[in-house]
């Protein structure tokens, strides 16, 4: 069963859950899920019984957002949303702490543009760690969009998270560090191994 958040944001064509530590958004993690991947399934793997996320992420002063992304998406549609949500982010933000941003599958790689984007554009994301889970490869035409912005943001640092096989279109001379595991048992968003190594890396 989902864990009830403590907002609902209603954005352009995307919903997102957020789940503050401590009644208001001060740190946030924004997690952008593959696509289709719906906010109650999302949450579920969030706050699973076998590792939760949620809660650790919660007892160390962060909040999550969730954002679930429409199932025909792009990544430069897909990345509008991200954007969007990061800016709802900052405009909600208590104090001045820096945001993670990042995702799995379809939801890493619109996190990717979207902060890319946004350097690009030369808006301040106030991101300091952008991480990839099993990221989607990009289309041939999105690595073309992707490299005229310099393939990444630049500002945060970029955590990658991948299974052993899995292929994500990431070299290890685009992202700054790498673990390499398998995938969670019976369900959670991430492994114990995944989480405890992000935790580790997350602003403060």
């Amino acid at each position: 069963m989902a864990p009830e958040p403590t907002d609902t944001w209603t954005l352009r064509h995307a919903t997102a859950w957020v789940f503050t530590a401590h009644g208001r958004l001060t740190r946030p993690v924004l997690l952008a899920g593959d696509s289709g991947t719906g906010l109650a399934d999302l949450a579920a793997g969030a706050d699973h019984g076998a590792y939760s996320l949620l809660s650790e992420l919660t007892a160390r002063g962060h909040d999550l957002i969730l954002l679930a992304l429409p199932e025909d998406g792009s990544m430069t549609g897909d990345g509008g949303i991200v954007q969007n949500t990061v800016t709802r982010a900052l405009a909600e933000r208590h104090g001045d702490a820096p945001l993670a941003v990042g995702g799995t599958g379809q939801g890493a790689l619109a996190a990717r543009y979207a902060l890319a984007g946004m350097e690009y554009q030369r808006l301040d994301h106030r991101t300091g760690v952008l991480f990839s889970h099993n990221g989607a490869a990009p289309e041939l035409e999105d690595e073309a969009e992707l490299s005229r912005m310099g393939d990444r943001p630049r500002i945060p640092a970029f955590l990658r998270l991948v299974d052993g096989g899995v292929p994500d279109g990431l070299t290890e001379e685009l992202v700054d560090e790498t673990i390499t595991g398998g995938a969670a048992p019976g369900g959670p968003l991430l492994s114990k191994e995944y989480g405890t190594w992000l935790l580790e890396r997350l602003p403060e």
